[in-house]
C-alpha cells in the first residue's frame, strides 16, 4: 500500500515543480514557453545531462541563451519546493505550539472553550529573503551566471508573492 502513495507524492511533487518552473519562465523568459513542455520532458528523463548539455552549448556560443533557462528553472524549482516545504513545516510547528500549549492549560484547569484556529500562513519578508538567497545560491551551483541567478531568484519570489 505504500507504493501508490509514494507514486502519488512523486506525481504531486513533479506537478508542483513543473508549475513553479512554468510560472518562473513566464516571468523570466516568456519566449521559452513555446518549448517548455519538450524541455521539461527532457529534463525529467535525465536532469544532469540536460543541464550539462545546456552548459556545453552556452560555452560554445550557439546563441541559445534564452532557450537554456528552462532546465535551470526546473532544477531550481525542485530545490525551492523542498526548501519552502521545510520552511513551512517549521512555521506550522511554531504556530501549533501556542494553541496546543493553551489547550493543554485549559484542559488542566478544567476549561472547555476552544482555541481559535491559526491564521493562514504568509511568507514573511525574512522568509522571502531566505528563499531568494537559496534559489540564487542553487542557480549559481548549477552554473548560471550572476545575472541569470538573480533573474531566477526574483522570478521565484515574484511567483510565491502572489
Amino acid at each position: 500500500m505504500g507504493e501508490p502513495r509514494t507514486d502519488l507524492q512523486a506525481d504531486q511533487s513533479r506537478e508542483l515543480i513543473t508549475e513553479l518552473a512554468r510560472l518562473v519562465i513566464d516571468r523570466a523568459a516568456p519566449d521559452e514557453l513555446l518549448t517548455f513542455d519538450e524541455v521539461v520532458e527532457e529534463y525529467y528523463a535525465d536532469p544532469q545531462s540536460t543541464l550539462m548539455l545546456i552548459k556545453k552549448d552556452e560555452a560554445v556560443g550557439f546563441g541559445l541563451e534564452l532557450v537554456l533557462l528552462t532546465p535551470f528553472a526546473m532544477a531550481v524549482a525542485e530545490f525551492v519546493i523542498g526548501f519552502v516545504g521545510d520552511l513551512l513545516r517549521d512555521v506550522a510547528k511554531d504556530a501549533a505550539k501556542s494553541p496546543i500549549s493553551d489547550a493543554l492549560k485549559r484542559v488542566l484547569r478544567g476549561r472547555t472553550d476552544q482555541a481559535s484556529p491559526p491564521d493562514e500562513m504568509d511568507l514573511t519578508k525574512a522568509q522571502r529573503a531566505q528563499i531568494f538567497a537559496a534559489a540564487k545560491e542553487q542557480s549559481a551551483r548549477l552554473g548560471l551566471d550572476e545575472d541569470k541567478a538573480v533573474l531566477l531568484g526574483n522570478a521565484i519570489i515574484g511567483v510565491l508573492g502572489n
